[in-house]
């Protein structure tokens, strides 16, 4: 009775005959367009079954590294918390990877949106999007010099003043204008933008093949069949012995 709704939420989708331990790669698709309550049921079952099969290898196992990654981790976001498993992943041998189409997409607010943005050790991707100050804030800043020269008419004064300033490590501005196959790895207080090279036809030129002329092959004639070969006559040795040799 405790348990019915949940189970009648979750559905189908989860009885199957087998267990997490029982293939290397798992790929879960749930119904978070047509329901959403079914979805984060699901959801909240998934995680909760990866966490206990990474607490309890049973005996005579040893210990798995797994990975759970939930794509497009908005659509169960509002209900489905998984900031816990990101804070227990380095003791549970457990990998937490969760994408989402915006910054607000990662959580149902913004406490929950910062604490999976600031425990994520292994970095952040982050593409196009309209808002990146959350994520570039995590980031940080770094010190340079800002110089200014006095400008007199129409040349360059002797005096001029230089100032210390913090600029963005990650520049807001450039990920605001990222391209398709362009994002920004922010990593332990870096930044590194990369760009995924397409891929190219092959500049080396394959010969056309070359078509060779049809080979006639002439089969012999088929030997004359028993019933058409002449029977062989009386052997005369005339020949050989001569006419006066016969008695």
């Amino acid at each position: 009775m405790r348990y019915a709704t949940l189970l009648g939420r979750l559905g189908p989708a989860l009885d199957g005959p087998g267990a997490l331990d029982g293939a290397d790669a798992w790929y879960c698709i749930l119904e978070g367009t047509r329901e959403p309550s079914v979805a984060e049921a699901q959801a909240m079952a998934l995680t909760e079954l990866v966490a206990h099969a990474a607490t309890g290898p049973g005996p005579g196992r040893e210990r798995r590294e797994m990975l759970l990654a939930a794509d497009d981790y908005s659509a169960v976001s509002r209900r489905v918390p998984v900031s816990n498993l990101y804070e227990r992943g380095r003791s549970l041998g457990l990998g937490v990877q969760v994408s989402a189409q915006s910054w607000h997409g990662l959580g149902r607010d913004e406490d929950e949106r910062y604490r999976i943005a600031a425990t994520a050790d292994g970095g952040i991707w982050l593409m196009n999007t309209p808002h990146p100050e959350p994520i570039v804030q995590l980031a940080g800043t770094r010190r340079v010099l800002e110089s200014a020269h006095k400008l007199i008419g129409a040349t360059w004064g002797q005096e001029g003043t230089t100032r210390m300033q913090h600029a963005w490590i990650a520049d807001p501005d450039l990920i605001r204008a990222l391209n398709t196959g362009q994002a920004c790895y922010i990593h332990r207080g870096g930044a590194t933008f990369v760009q995924v090279a397409r891929p190219k036809p092959s500049p080396l030129s394959l010969p056309a093949a070359r078509r060779r002329s049809p080979t006639v092959i002439i089969p012999p004639p088929a030997p004359p069949p028993d019933d058409e070969v002449p029977p062989p006559g009386p052997v005369s040795l005339d020949d050989v012995l001569g006419p006066g040799a016969r008695p």
